[in-house]
């Protein structure tokens, strides 16, 4: 038994002629999803997709305390030469009590002032100085500070995680 084929006019069976017909419907999603993977491995090979946070602590400075005073602050540079962004979460210190993140603000006035605050954001490709007029770290050493000491901190940050690090005292102002 023989088949018999159907011709159309254009040379092709009914079965190629259908499925001509839906190439351009299949083509388009499939080089749509083609053309997307392309451009994203072009960005993530140009390092344009990102990378973690890289944190650095450095420059860790503690106020002598004066005046009959216990608390004191002390100041960091966290730089972050990641390309995304942390946010530095809580300091703690064996050698004090109390530590907390401060910031000062001014209010109506030209009035400065204290205020305790949860974290810090430390953005991308930056550079954050703890300073006596911004952000800085507030303490109770739990023993009297000499000029010259070392005090160890740990600053704990939401994707860096933990960062050792020690701070001079100095004199204020220096």
């Amino acid at each position: 038994m023989r088949r018999r084929e159907v011709h159309e006019e254009g040379g092709g069976t009914a079965l190629h002629a259908r499925v001509r017909a839906a190439l351009p419907g299949v083509l388009a999603p499939v080089l749509a999803c083609a053309l997307a993977l392309c451009g994203l491995s072009a960005w993530v090979a140009a390092g344009a997709a990102g990378g973690p946070a890289r944190i650095a602590v450095a420059d860790g400075r503690v106020f002598l305390a004066y005046g009959g005073k216990a608390e004191t602050a002390a100041f960091f540079r966290i730089t972050n030469s990641g390309e995304s962004g942390d946010e530095l979460l809580s300091v703690s210190s064996p050698d004090a009590d109390d530590v907390m993140l401060s910031r000062t603000v001014e209010r109506a006035g030209n009035v400065e002032s204290m205020r305790m605050v949860q974290s810090a954001a430390v953005p991308a490709r930056s550079v954050v100085r703890m300073t006596p007029e911004g952000l800085d770290v507030m303490l109770r050493p739990t023993r009297p500070l000499r000029l010259g000491d070392e005090v160890p901190f740990v600053l704990r940050f939401r994707h860096a995680g933990a960062v050792a690090v020690r701070a001079e005292v100095v004199r204020p102002g220096s």
